[in-house]
């Protein structure tokens, strides 16, 4: 799917929905989706989708969702500080970030929050010009080693192509979010451990930044960021790991199995999930 594309639906599917204002009393099956503008988020990922594609690989630029505690997801950090212990004196947004709120948003600050490049109106008109004015923003920058480790490899080869299916995703299905920063916790919620937690993610309480959450209403699926494990909800509450991986699969491949396990087109592939 091209740029325009995605602009295009993604202004169709989010412009009309309301904003979920973030209140410390809202119902979980609420807050997860809290944001204050639903159209700028949905430009957002795309706009981070494409400095992921242009800059994860060379540079090793990434771009994490957060969610505020104050207002939700509204806001990406551009960084290199969770690609590898090489980076990790360097500050979480030193590249800057994508603000989700405010006038003509989504809106590229530098770290300080100064606004460097509005991007509302311009991805409307151009969303091509949009793009490349972005990834003008973030040149190419040298690596300091060639392996930087934690299956860099796989991560540089599959990363941009997993973030660019979950963007499609979000844009496609309004109520789909997505995290890079996940909290796994050791101990039961409700009775049930954390699916990361089983499945060997982390011993201790702690957030972990190699896993894609990627959750749709009560479903929600788990991916490595090289592509190299995944678990997803079976239909019986349990989690499984799937057979084959999405290091396997072709652009349109990754997407159908990530709808499946979200149950939003289609059902999981039993002979390789």
């Amino acid at each position: 799917m091209n740029v325009r594309e995605l602009v295009q639906r993604a202004i169709a599917n989010h412009e009309a929905l309301p904003p979920v204002p973030f209140s410390v009393d809202m119902p979980d099956e609420t807050a997860y989706l809290a944001t204050p503008d639903r159209l700028a988020y949905a430009l957002g990922w795309i706009v981070a989708g494409a400095i992921v594609k242009a800059r994860f690989a060379d540079s090793g630029i990434d771009v994490l969702p957060v969610f505020s505690p104050e207002h939700g997801w509204d806001r990406f950090l551009i960084t290199r500080k969770t690609t590898s212990d090489v980076f990790k004196q360097e500050s979480a947004n030193r590249f800057g970030m994508i603000m989700l709120s405010g006038e003509d948003a989504p809106v590229i600050t530098r770290a300080s929050g100064e606004s460097r490049l509005a991007l509302g109106s311009l991805l409307r008109e151009d969303p091509e010009r949009a793009i490349a004015e972005v990834v003008r923003l973030f040149p190419a920058r040298p690596l300091p080693k060639p392996d930087l480790g934690k299956s860099w490899k796989g991560r540089q080869e599959h990363y941009p192509r997993l973030y660019a299916s979950v963007v499609e995703t979000i844009v496609d299905y309004p109520g789909t979010i997505a995290a890079r920063e996940v909290f796994v916790d050791d101990q039961p919620v409700d009775g049930k451990y954390h699916p990361l937690y089983l499945h060997g993610a982390a011993v201790h309480p702690a957030l972990v930044y190699d896993w894609f959450l990627v959750q749709h209403g009560e479903r929600a699926t788990f991916f490595r960021i090289h592509g190299g494990q995944s678990i997803y909800e079976t239909d019986r509450g349990g989690w499984s790991t799937v057979k084959k991986q999405l290091t396997k699969e072709d652009d349109a491949g990754i997407r159908a199995r990530l709808l499946a396990w979200l149950r939003l087109e289609g059902q999981p592939d039993k002979s390789i999930d």
